[in-house]
């Protein structure tokens, strides 16, 4: 009957420890849990931040874009202007030079 107290106690004892060194290691769990939980939040936050800039940099592009656009545009009416002046001017040396004698001659 001893032998079988003996026994009964050492198979308590064992699962004690078990409880004992598997209660530390859901602590363990646990606390790497929260810290991986709260990295996530951060990277999610990270994402969300890069997300953010980068829908605010391509509105920024797209209006630049347009922007660039509308100078080209202004550049090419300004260069046919600039053309029908040379033309304009041309003609009137022209005029000028078939009224007046070259002052050269």
């Amino acid at each position: 009957m001893e032998s079988n107290a003996i026994s009964l106690q050492e198979k308590i004892q064992k699962l004690i420890d078990q409880y004992t060194k598997d209660k530390k290691k859901l602590a363990s769990l646990e606390e790497e849990n929260a810290t991986l939980k709260e990295q996530s939040l951060q990277l999610i936050k990270q994402i969300e931040e890069m997300n953010q800039t980068q829908s605010g940099s391509s509105g920024r592009i797209k209006e630049l874009e347009k922007q660039l656009k509308d100078l080209e545009g202004k550049y090419q009416e300004l260069q046919q202007t600039l053309s029908g002046f040379e033309t304009i001017a041309g003609n009137a040396i022209s005029k000028i030079d078939s009224i007046f004698p070259e002052l050269n001659e």
